[in-house]
């Protein structure tokens, strides 16, 4: 079984032009506008010092802390990006706006409770109830209540029937709840909206592995990559159905590849680790599935083949300790192994 992590529509209010009560001067108003057109014309080091230099003038302008948190998120910057938006909620405990962009910042860092509490905040006054909605359902998947995140998804294509975004990743959520008929349909609706979406590609793909067609979902992988090259987790999952195929040199070319463009997906690592399990080099295969394991406690397959890699070294207590966690995550292969080499 092959995941991938899910992906965000951030939708941040930048700007608004009102300058606040009359009673701010003009020279803050000044810096706010001059960071406004920097930050339109992508000079965000420049946007920074302007809307630095309007906090200097006036220590409680909201929004040049909002403006501010913006650019720091765009730079990368997201520890910075969570201060400023904190600053500005400080100063006004009803900008709507700093709530939903620290959002996504938190959504970002994987902090997705503090994500949901901004949400829940604001969710009575945000003028685009879609959007609530859909933020809430990424957060929920995040903390893996995946009925929740269907819920938080029905509700918001219920006000957006026609945002292909919504149904993918509503379709990657029943995925996730092994409901793989409901998810191909949405998935399929996902590209009649946008023929030309990679992941609704790749999610489909994804669909035929849990069903053992491997063919049709390298067809999947293979149409989803003519559209984006270097799609991380397309190249991975590729690569995994070529690991099942017993076609090891194309399953580690794609694979390395993948980490390459994204070396934060665990399931990537537990990939390379079944490759070098099945070549017998038991080293590396270990030393990856724990690399992966500490990346996702969760992630599925990991446990039972680093408790294969213990058995095979005679540590027993050990793999016997890794097939529990196979079997606790559901997985049947850990459970007969569980009970058989550990009762």
């Amino acid at each position: 079984m092959i995941k991938y992590g899910f992906w965000a529509l951030l939708l941040i209010l930048i700007f608004t032009e009102g300058c606040g009560p009359s009673r701010l001067d003009q020279k803050k108003k000044h810096f706010l506008h001059k960071g406004n057109l920097s930050y339109k014309e992508k000079m965000y080091q420049d946007a920074i010092r302007y809307y630095q230099e309007a906090i200097q003038v006036d220590s409680s302008f909201a929004q040049a802390y909002n403006n501010l948190g913006i650019v720091y998120y765009k730079t990368g910057m997201l520890d910075k990006a969570v201060q400023a938006f904190s600053d500005c909620i400080n100063i006004d405990l009803n900008f709507t706006d700093a709530h939903y962009n620290r959002n996504n910042v938190y959504y970002e860092l994987g902090k997705y409770q503090e994500s949901l509490n901004d949400l829940y905040k604001i969710q009575q006054e945000y003028p685009s109830k879609e959007v609530i909605l859909f933020s809430k359902g990424l957060s929920f998947f995040g903390l893996k209540n995946y009925d929740s995140a269907a819920y938080a998804f029905e509700r918001a294509l219920t006000l957006d029937s026609l945002n292909e975004e919504i149904y993918l990743n509503l379709a990657t959520t029943k995925f996730y709840q092994d409901d793989f008929n409901t998810a191909e349909k949405l998935g399929q609706q996902a590209l009649s909206l946008d023929e030309r979406a990679p992941d609704a590609y790749n999610l489909l793909g994804m669909i035929e592995v849990e069903k053992q067609n491997y063919d049709l979902a390298l067809n999947y992988y293979e149409r989803g990559l003519q559209l984006e090259s270097n799609n991380a987790y397309i190249l991975n999952n590729r690569g995994y159905v070529f690991l099942e195929l017993n076609e090891l040199p194309k399953a580690l070319l794609d694979i390395n590849e993948s980490i390459v463009i994204n070396s934060e997906n665990p399931w990537a690592y537990r990939n390379k680790a079944i490759y070098y399990y099945k070549n017998n080099d038991f080293v590396n295969a270990e030393r990856l599935l724990e690399q992966s394991i500490k990346m996702d406690r969760s992630l599925p397959e990991s446990h039972f083949y680093l408790a294969s890699i213990y058995l095979k070294k005679d540590q027993k207590d050990r793999a016997c300790l890794e097939f529990q966690a196979s079997a606790n995550l559901g997985e049947q292969d850990g459970e007969k192994a569980y009970q058989q080499y550990c009762r």
